[in-house]
């Protein structure tokens, strides 16, 4: 099943940046053979930065590798009684709520009838954002044609769906957060509800499974690398990450949930030369799910 995934904002940085250099370049300056590579270019990050593809699924680390085929879906559908006499009780510690988290999250994509993504707002930092001093007006005015909200509601019905779009995307499950990875998180008691907030520690570079890539979607070095040759170093650090989900205390499902993940990329590009490019970016992912 095919994703928008957050890759297609960063390669919207690269065009922007390969426009910027094609069209700062008279002919007359460039062989004809970096003219062609610059028309390459501008196709690849046009194609990355405007269509969907799949993410591939990775381990969540080597040693998880082993156990992460025989934790299916099902070990998420079955909730023991300790679980559900917790939705009862007052959460206090990090390591309760995130556990309470767990195994609320992990019921989404078994159970959950339909997933609404209610939006998705894409927000550019400015004070982040580094190009070539001589190109960088215009790259600030540019951005933000690539870097548009989604505001139109979509909805997942299918169990192929849900899984493969909702976070984490491509995994069996939602959360697999540790508490050593958490920041801060509190729960808040609605009566019926619990509104749950987890604040998670900055990280540099994580991976699927781990840290902030075990509840978001993160940008990944070597998805980087696969889809863009041309990009020659990738660095991420992530921070400020947020996750705020209501969850149904009789049922202990999540019935909505918000992903709020800031976001600064470093780049060397080796686009005619060798550019550094940074941008800081903050994606807000906002759902509502069904059971």
């Amino acid at each position: 099943m095919k994703k928008r995934n957050i890759f297609a904002a960063l390669t919207s940085l690269v065009l922007v940046f390969s426009i910027l250099v094609f069209n700062g370049c008279g002919k007359e300056d460039q062989p004809e053979s970096s003219l062609a590579d610059a028309t390459a270019v501008y196709s690849e990050a046009t194609k990355y930065a405007e269509v969907t593809y799949v993410t591939p699924i990775t381990s969540v680390n080597s040693e998880e590798e082993t156990t992460a085929v025989s934790q299916s879906v099902s070990e998420t559908v079955s909730q023991t009684a300790a679980e559900e006499t917790t939705a009862a009780s007052a959460l206090v510690s990090v390591e309760e709520i995130v556990e309470y988290f767990n195994a609320s999250a992990n019921k989404i994509k078994p159970a959950a009838k339909k997933v609404v993504k209610n939006y998705e707002k894409r927000t550019v930092n400015e004070e982040k954002l580094v190009f070539p001093k001589s190109l960088e007006s215009t790259a600030r005015s540019l951005i933000g044609t690539f870097m548009k909200d989604d505001t139109e509601p979509i909805v997942y019905e299918t169990r192929e769906d849900i899984t493969n779009e909702f976070l984490v995307p491509n995994q069996s499950y939602v959360s697999r957060l540790k508490p050593e990875w958490v920041k801060s998180a509190t729960c808040k008691d609605n009566g019926k509800e619990y509104i749950i907030h987890i604040r998670l520690k900055d990280q540099k570079n994580p991976t699927s499974g781990n840290g902030v890539g075990a509840v978001c979607d993160v940008i990944e070095a070597a998805e980087v690398a696969e889809k863009a040759s041309f990009v020659e170093k990738f660095t991420t650090d992530y921070y400020n990450c947020e996750v705020i989900a209501t969850v149904d205390k009789a049922s202990g499902n999540v019935v909505h949930i918000r992903y709020i993940t800031p976001v600064a990329l470093e780049l060397t590009v080796n686009l005619f030369g060798t550019h550094d490019v940074a941008a800081g970016l903050t994606f807000e992912k906002d759902y509502t799910i069904t059971y």
